[in-house]
């Protein structure tokens, strides 16, 4: 179907990019994105992939919205404290572009229900505060053969990327292997974070999704950016995957 005339101004900055354009836009309308945590990096970049026109966002977050949030957590407002994320994103989201259609999730993705809640997606966004999440979610994309683009942010560190192994790159568990020492201290949540930080690498994030459901090439689809906003230091670094990684194997562990 042809953009609408609506569609057509709506996205008029987006139809004027050689690289984007007409057909561009037809792929981020038809495509479905799960997001994955809604708060310091997927408040921006759940609020730039609805207004860019991806056609389906699914909202995964287990929590609630309070005070504390809201330094860094710009989808949600001082009036929905106490409400779940997922219905604070969905109404702030609906009202900033009412044609992308919203399904929420309000709980943990865990290797138990990751497959289901990701199973009709073309891309899933890491948006998470926790390893178990990241790991689960990232099994689940090898699993079902979808790019996920990956960020973590701590104090002015972050980094991003976009882990696509069934098309060659590294995946998650390539980057951190099952003997890598995991501390949950070394999260945002616990070391804390200035939220405009947050708000670079969401961007990115948000970028990456859009470049990837619009095929758009990207230096992050096997490479890792590490931002030092600090003393604002940006660098791509390759990832190789690794031959011994379950990613390499159908899901299965290389025998020793």
């Amino acid at each position: 179907m042809p953009l609408t005339q609506e569609e057509t101004e709506r996205y008029a900055r987006h139809l004027s990019l050689p690289e984007l354009g007409e057909e561009g836009q037809q792929k981020l309308k038809r495509a479905h994105i799960a997001l994955v945590g809604l708060g310091g990096l997927g408040s921006p970049a759940a609020l730039y992939l609805a207004a860019a026109g991806v056609g389906r966002l699914t909202l995964i977050d287990p929590d609630a919205v309070t005070l504390s949030n809201l330094q860094r957590q710009i989808l949600h407002a001082t009036d929905s404290a106490g409400t779940a994320k997922t219905d604070s994103a969905s109404c702030r989201l609906k009202a900033l572009n009412p044609a992308v259609e919203i399904t929420t999730a309000t709980e943990r993705l865990t290797p138990d229900n990751a497959l289901a809640l990701l199973e009709k997606c073309d891309l899933a966004v890491d948006a998470s505060d926790n390893y178990a999440a990241r790991f689960a979610l990232a099994d689940a994309c090898a699993a079902l053969r979808i790019p996920l683009v990956h960020g973590a942010v701590k104090g002015f560190i972050g980094q991003a990327t976009v882990f696509a192994p069934h098309e060659g790159t590294a995946c998650y568990r390539c980057l951190f292997p099952e003997e890598t020492p995991m501390q949950e201290e070394d999260t945002a949540s616990a070391a804390g974070i200035l939220g405009a930080h947050a708000g670079i690498i969401g961007c990115i994030q948000a970028l990456e999704a859009l470049k990837a459901l619009a095929g758009i090439p990207s230096p992050l689809r096997g490479g890792l950016l590490s931002a030092d906003t600090l003393r604002m230091r940006f660098t791509v670094i390759p990832l190789h995957p690794s031959p011994t990684c379950k990613c390499r194997n159908g899901g299965e562990e290389e025998p020793q």
